[in-house]
């Protein structure tokens, strides 16, 4: 594929994603699941790499796929200003499952272990406590305000990596190391200064 080419695909992805998620058109979300999924599932191969839960990578795709549909609105078009920070956010969402589906996971094999063990937690202990972190987890979620925001969240807050590789990783996202610890900073002072996240973490550590 030549350069002419290769720029023809990349605009034809770009107006894929814009007319689904501009326009809400649902073929377009189907065309766009169908030219992607391998990518996502190859993805999701290497997330799941770092964790241990029984979800296929076909199935994580298909649930990033409907993660990207219920979050992305047409006023949010414009924070992608190419096919490569669309295609990032996407990874993120990969992430994002791979996280929920780990936590879910955890949170199961808590309870049966605390079954198994005997252990002081009664039943509505152990679901309160799931509960707990399932809601301060959504609530972070909820003041997530853009892609980039998104984005560090996980790679940072998740899986711990520095800046320079966030930025490595994600050129099309953030224009120099300085926009990722810019976007860090901001995240965290929202997080902070959020009552709804204080108040539950206050509770995961009086648990």
């Amino acid at each position: 594929m030549n350069a002419y080419q290769t720029e023809v695909t990349l605009q034809d992805g770009y107006t894929l994603f814009r007319r689904a998620i501009v326009e809400r058109d649902e073929d377009a979300w189907a065309a766009i699941a169908v030219r992607y999924r391998r990518l996502l599932i190859a993805w999701a191969g290497q997330c799941s790499a770092r964790v241990c839960i029984a979800e296929e990578g076909d199935d994580i795709a298909d649930q990033a796929f409907a993660r990207a549909w219920r979050a992305l609105s047409s006023a949010q078009f414009a924070t992608f200003p190419n096919l490569a920070a669309l295609l990032a956010y996407l990874r993120t969402c990969v992430a994002a499952v791979v996280i929920d589906l780990n936590r879910s996971q955890s949170a199961y094999e808590r309870a049966r272990q605390c079954v198994t063990l005997n252990d002081v937690a009664t039943p509505e202990e152990i679901i309160l406590d799931q509960w707990l972190h399932e809601e301060l987890w959504r609530c972070v979620e909820a003041v997530i305000a853009t892609p980039q925001e998104r984005t560090v969240l996980i790679e940072s807050f998740v899986y711990d990596l520095p800046p320079r590789v966030i930025h490595a990783r994600h050129t099309a996202l953030f224009a120099d190391v300085a926009a990722v610890y810019n976007t860090k900073r901001n995240l965290l002072s929202r997080l902070q200064r959020n009552p709804m996240i204080r108040e539950l973490r206050a509770e995961l550590q009086a648990a």
